[in-house]
């Protein structure tokens, strides 16, 4: 666990040098201050668009941060060969996949944070303050993340950048429509449609349950059973992600 540690800070460092994840952080902010420009509402419908355009600006860039710095972290060591020099020390691939798997978390964290904290203090500053609601909805927002991030990088071990990015910003949207299609296609009579459909909802991860942001800034309470088993729900998931990841590391050519 001590090596995986290592090659995460140092890949939490070199992607700290990535222009990339400034120029998203930096539009993401100012899509959430610009939030205050509903000032011509009343004080609750501002307060509601602040939270909604906060709420899913953390979610929206904080996806493309979890793309975009998973998609390179082993494709680059590999290009720099600096994997060789890796593989030639008493580290296991699992180690390094671990490593990258700590150091795209420490990333997603550090942007969340600051991103969280921005919409905190906007919301202090409109004297409203947050509460047990919000911080629900933000927990769920990370831990979606997290799995994204996840996946971004498992796929990583087998395919090339170009397919990754696809492929994940193509989750990234079926993830949130699973659910409407799942009720679409429950009004149909075609049996095969419909099992193909079960099958999709199955195995593609569900990312509109971690979504309650349209509950909560309309005032709607959630309670703590549903964020604990749509928690549960992305810990398991991420869990399965991350042994087909150290499977194919594993079995990758390198």
């Amino acid at each position: 666990m001590k090596k995986a540690w290592i090659i995460g800070l140092n890949t939490f460092k070199e992607s700290l040098r990535k222009k990339t994840l400034y120029i998203l952080l930096v539009v993401a902010l100012i899509v959430i201050g610009a939030s205050k420009a509903f000032s011509f509402l009343t004080a609750e419908e501002e307060i509601k668009m602040v939270k909604d355009v906060s709420f899913s600006s953390i979610e929206f860039f904080g996806a493309l941060i979890a793309i975009f710095m998973s998609l390179t972290v082993i494709s680059g060591e590999i290009e720099k060969r600096t994997i060789y020099t890796l593989f030639s020390k008493p580290i296991t691939r699992q180690n390094f996949f671990m490593g990258k798997f700590v150091g795209i978390v420490l990333i997603i964290l550090i942007n969340f944070l600051l991103m969280c904290l921005f919409f905190i203090g906007l919301l202090i500053f409109k004297k409203a303050y947050p509460d047990i609601q919000v911080f629900k909805t933000l927990l769920l927002i990370f831990i979606e993340l997290i799995l994204i991030g996840s996946i971004t990088l498992t796929v990583a071990t087998f395919a090339s950048d170009a397919f990754n990015i696809i492929f994940s910003v193509f989750l990234y949207i079926i993830g949130h429509l699973t659910t409407y299609g799942k009720q679409i296609i429950e009004r149909t009579e075609n049996l095969l449609l419909k099992s193909f459909w079960q099958i999709i909802y199955t195995v593609v991860p569900n990312y509109e349950n971690f979504n309650i942001r349209d509950k909560v800034v309309v005032g709607i309470e959630v309670s703590w059973n549903y964020v604990f088993k749509t928690g549960l729900y992305g810990i398991l998931y991420l869990f399965i992600v991350l042994l087909i990841g150290s499977y194919f590391i594993q079995k990758k050519e390198i």
